[in-house]
Protein backbone atom coordinates (compact mmCIF):
# COMPACT_ATOMS: atom_id res chain seq x y z
CA UNK A 1 0.00 0.00 0.00
CA UNK A 2 1.43 3.99 -0.77
CA UNK A 3 -0.27 6.83 -0.11
CA UNK A 4 -0.97 7.53 -3.81
CA UNK A 5 -3.12 3.92 -3.81
CA UNK A 6 -5.15 5.30 -0.40
CA UNK A 7 -5.58 8.69 -2.08
CA UNK A 8 -6.99 6.62 -5.48
CA UNK A 9 -9.04 4.60 -3.10
CA UNK A 10 -10.55 7.22 -0.88
CA UNK A 11 -11.39 9.02 -4.34
CA UNK A 12 -13.31 6.03 -5.81
CA UNK A 13 -15.20 5.20 -2.83
CA UNK A 14 -16.71 8.59 -3.26
CA UNK A 15 -18.38 7.87 -6.61
CA UNK A 16 -22.22 8.10 -6.37
CA UNK A 17 -22.48 4.16 -7.57
CA UNK A 18 -20.14 2.98 -4.79
CA UNK A 19 -21.57 5.27 -2.02
CA UNK A 20 -25.31 3.29 -3.23
CA UNK A 21 -23.73 0.21 -1.88
CA UNK A 22 -22.52 1.39 1.29
CA UNK A 23 -26.09 3.01 1.73
CA UNK A 24 -27.83 -0.44 1.19
CA UNK A 25 -25.64 -2.57 3.32
CA UNK A 26 -25.44 0.02 5.93
CA UNK A 27 -21.79 0.89 5.90
CA UNK A 28 -19.83 4.24 5.49
CA UNK A 29 -16.82 4.20 2.88
CA UNK A 30 -14.85 4.72 5.79
CA UNK A 31 -14.98 1.69 7.21
CA UNK A 32 -13.79 0.04 3.96
CA UNK A 33 -10.43 2.40 4.05
CA UNK A 34 -9.91 1.53 7.78
CA UNK A 35 -10.25 -2.30 7.13
CA UNK A 36 -7.63 -1.67 4.43
CA UNK A 37 -5.08 0.02 6.69
CA UNK A 38 -5.61 -2.21 9.14
CA UNK A 39 -4.10 -4.98 6.74
CA UNK A 40 -1.76 -3.95 4.31
CA UNK A 41 1.01 -2.34 5.40
CA UNK A 42 2.53 0.81 3.65
CA UNK A 43 6.11 1.36 1.57
CA UNK A 44 7.65 4.08 0.68
CA UNK A 45 7.82 4.02 -3.17
CA UNK A 46 11.55 5.63 -4.07
CA UNK A 47 11.81 5.10 -7.38
CA UNK A 48 9.15 6.37 -10.13
CA UNK A 49 8.50 4.40 -13.20
CA UNK A 50 6.92 4.81 -16.60
CA UNK A 51 5.48 1.46 -17.55
CA UNK A 52 1.86 1.37 -18.23
CA UNK A 53 1.85 3.14 -21.65
CA UNK A 54 -1.68 3.76 -21.65
CA UNK A 55 -2.25 5.15 -18.43
CA UNK A 56 0.74 6.57 -16.35
CA UNK A 57 -2.06 6.96 -13.47
CA UNK A 58 -1.58 2.87 -12.85
CA UNK A 59 2.21 3.27 -12.64
CA UNK A 60 1.70 3.94 -8.97
CA UNK A 61 0.68 0.15 -8.46
CA UNK A 62 3.32 -1.28 -9.90
CA UNK A 63 5.95 1.49 -7.95
CA UNK A 64 4.13 -0.04 -5.04
CA UNK A 65 4.40 -3.71 -5.40
CA UNK A 66 8.35 -3.23 -6.53
CA UNK A 67 9.12 -1.16 -3.39
CA UNK A 68 7.20 -4.01 -1.16
CA UNK A 69 9.31 -6.80 -3.27
CA UNK A 70 6.06 -8.63 -4.45
CA UNK A 71 5.74 -11.21 -7.07
CA UNK A 72 2.56 -10.66 -8.20
CA UNK A 73 -0.35 -7.62 -9.08
CA UNK A 74 -3.73 -9.55 -8.84
CA UNK A 75 -5.95 -6.54 -10.67
CA UNK A 76 -9.05 -6.20 -12.86
CA UNK A 77 -7.20 -3.31 -14.72
CA UNK A 78 -6.63 -3.92 -18.63
CA UNK A 79 -4.24 -1.08 -18.87
CA UNK A 80 -2.08 -3.10 -16.07
CA UNK A 81 -3.20 -6.63 -17.49
CA UNK A 82 -1.59 -5.76 -20.91
CA UNK A 83 1.80 -4.94 -19.02
CA UNK A 84 1.60 -8.82 -17.94
CA UNK A 85 4.87 -8.49 -16.01
CA UNK A 86 7.93 -5.98 -14.92
CA UNK A 87 11.39 -7.39 -14.19
CA UNK A 88 10.08 -10.63 -12.25
CA UNK A 89 6.88 -9.72 -11.50
CA UNK A 90 3.88 -10.86 -12.65
CA UNK A 91 0.80 -8.88 -13.61
CA UNK A 92 -2.58 -11.14 -13.55
CA UNK A 93 -5.87 -11.24 -13.02
CA UNK A 94 -7.53 -12.98 -10.05
CA UNK A 95 -9.04 -15.97 -12.12
CA UNK A 96 -4.99 -16.16 -13.26
CA UNK A 97 -3.90 -15.68 -9.88
CA UNK A 98 -6.88 -18.66 -8.13
CA UNK A 99 -5.46 -20.82 -11.10
CA UNK A 100 -1.53 -20.31 -9.70
CA UNK A 101 -2.27 -20.93 -6.19
CA UNK A 102 -4.10 -24.40 -6.93
CA UNK A 103 -1.09 -25.32 -9.09
CA UNK A 104 1.20 -24.99 -5.92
Amino acid sequence: MSEEIVAEITQVLTYPKINIVYKTLGLQSEDLIKAVLKIDPFVKVTKKLRVVEERSADDKFIECAQAAGAEYIISGDNHLLKVACYKKMQIVSVSTFVEILNKK
